[in-house]
């Protein structure tokens, strides 16, 4: 099974092909921007490897503790390692932390309306990138 930094450098040389290709196609850079910025998130925060002693639950630093019941519900190679299923549930997981935190803090929720029909193509760009970041690190488990 490769390391964490073999996981890296086979996602960072793939994301330099998608820049690559998405500039020989001239694709909005802000679009690129997206996907780049969830891409790197799952490559390096979001993998499939935080329900361990990783060196990705170790990047969270003290907000590591966030992801105990993640890691107690999970168990590593298995739903976390699915190449759609366990890109989801993290996106999901983080996502339910950011908007409970938002409410906390706020008092109320966001006007989603305004905010979602403005930068749909960017949230959605974003998810992309995080997904085909966790696809890449399962596909590499899968072929070492």
């Amino acid at each position: 099974m490769p390391g964490y930094n073999a996981h890296r450098i086979f996602n960072y040389a793939i994301l330099i092909a998608i820049a690559a290709l998405a500039w020989y196609e001239s694709i909005n850079p802000k679009q690129l921007l997206a996907l780049s910025i969830g891409f790197y998130l799952g490559t390096d925060f979001l993998t499939p490897d935080l329900d361990t002693d990783s060196t990705a639950i170790k990047r969270w630093g003290k907000l590591k503790i966030l992801f105990l019941p993640y890691k107690w519900t999970f168990t590593h190679r298995k739903s976390s390692h699915n190449i759609i299923y366990g890109a989801l549930v993290r996106i999901l997981y983080i996502g339910l932390i950011l908007f409970v935190l938002y409410y906390v803090l706020f008092k109320s929720f966001p006007p989603g309306t305004l905010f979602f029909s403005v930068y749909s193509v960017y949230i959605l760009l974003f998810l992309v990138g995080i997904i085909i970041a966790n696809t890449l690190h399962v596909l590499l488990d899968v072929i070492f």
